[in-house]
């Protein structure tokens, strides 16, 4: 071998290498904006959801999706971005249901299950209320989602796509748009919703929602969890994120497996008044915390709260069996001074949240009393917490 060809040789492979230095440390000038997506049941980023009562063809349930760029110029979903809903795991402990007939697709509204469509259907959502982004996060809020804002019901016909009562989001797209198992950029997305928190020099969430409602002739009610897919496709079909939720509908509370957990905090005295933990002049306070078997949201079939209810029992030495003496109210309203939270959270100081399973906890303390027999007459009380589902 010549020297000249072993010279020409080294030369390659060293050019080869510098090329290669180059290519690793150039940005493209057009680069693309990164996109993450979450999903969630309600405003604490819940996962997973157990909704209370209706018929088939009345009960929903609201999902919202937040969409994340990494620049604000492209704030939510961009062009060619879409994201795609299909159930991907069915129940199968209370009626065989399998995935080939309960599953896949949640388009077409006018398909029946078992026909290569799913046992629900997703509806493009609107209606919501934007938060108010400003130059400083003391004057940004957001604004807490309305779960109730479902849109349709079975069968899917009538939905209102006009006026200020119009829920599925036919804004921008066609009526079969918003019901094809898919949101994109045409549809309506809102900033600072719920947690979200935005300045308005730095936009890079929008939040988009979907009502998921049973299709026609689906038996959906006290079957079980169902597993809930959503993909996040660019404009060359490669999938950015995959996301997941669990929901299963039940016909009253007493099947959902709930779970009520208080929580006191302070001294109470006889009568005394237990307020919101917003209250400055509250000496003590409660919180209730209602969640579904995996630690998830429970709501109504409309989008409502589940209430449990709250109340003091006593015990005398001659009665030794417990009656009321106090009935409490509680609360998960999102309204300041009355839902459990230490500021609302919108102005971005505290912690209460509207619909997050946090309740307060509010009411008068009983006073003394004295046993019929004698005056006294030792009294015990204690905090008895009421659902369908579980007692305290």
């Amino acid at each position: 071998m010549s020297t000249k060809t072993t010279f020409k040789r080294v030369a390659l492979v060293t050019v080869a290498a510098l090329g290669f230095g180059v290519l690793s440390t150039v940005v493209p000038a057009q680069a693309a904006v990164g996109t993450a997506l979450t999903v969630a049941v309600g405003p604490n980023g819940a996962t997973s959801l157990t909704v209370v009562g209706g018929e088939t063809n009345t009960t929903g349930a609201l999902i919202r999706f937040d969409v994340t760029n990494d620049e604000t110029s492209t704030a939510g979903l961009g062009s060619g971005d879409t994201i795609i809903g299909s159930v991907t795991a069915v129940p199968s402990l209370v009626v065989a249901k399998t995935l080939a007939a309960n599953g896949n697709g949640l388009n077409d509204t006018s398909a029946l299950p078992g026909s290569g469509k799913s046992d629900f259907v997703m509806l493009e959502s609107r209606n919501q209320t934007a938060g108010v982004p400003n130059t400083t996060a003391a004057l940004t809020t957001s604004i807490d989602t309305n779960w109730t804002t479902m849109a349709g019901a079975a069968p899917f016909t009538g939905l209102a796509t006009t006026g200020a009562t119009a829920v599925l989001d036919t804004a921008t797209v066609s009526s079969a748009a918003a019901t094809d198992g898919s949101i994109n950029a045409s549809n309506t997305g809102y900033v600072n919703k719920d947690t979200v928190h935005q300045l308005t020099t730095a936009q890079y969430t929008k939040s988009y929602y979907a009502t998921i409602r049973p299709r026609v002739g689906a038996d959906v009610i006290d079957k079980g969890a169902y597993t809930f897919s959503f993909q996040l496709t660019n404009s060359t079909g490669m999938v950015i994120s995959t996301k997941t939720v669990k929901i299963d509908f039940v016909s009253t509370a007493a099947k959902s497996d709930a779970a009520v957990t208080l929580t006191p905090t302070g001294t109470f005295l006889v009568g005394g008044t237990l307020a919101a933990y917003d209250s400055a002049t509250a000496d003590s306070y409660v919180s209730l915390t209602l969640r579904n078997r995996d630690g998830g949201l429970v709501r109504n079939n409309l989008g409502g709260n589940e209430v449990p209810s709250a109340r003091i029992q006593w015990s005398r030495t001659a009665n030794p069996g417990y009656v009321d003496t106090a009935t409490l109210t509680v609360n998960d309203s999102g309204t300041l001074g009355t839902d459990f939270g230490s500021d609302v959270y919108s102005n971005g100081n505290g912690t209460m949240v509207g619909q997050d399973g946090v309740y307060s906890v509010t009411g008068t303390l009983p006073s003394l009393a004295t046993d019929a027999v004698s005056t006294t007459a030792a009294i015990a009380y204690r905090w008895w917490l009421v659902t369908e589902t579980q007692h305290s």
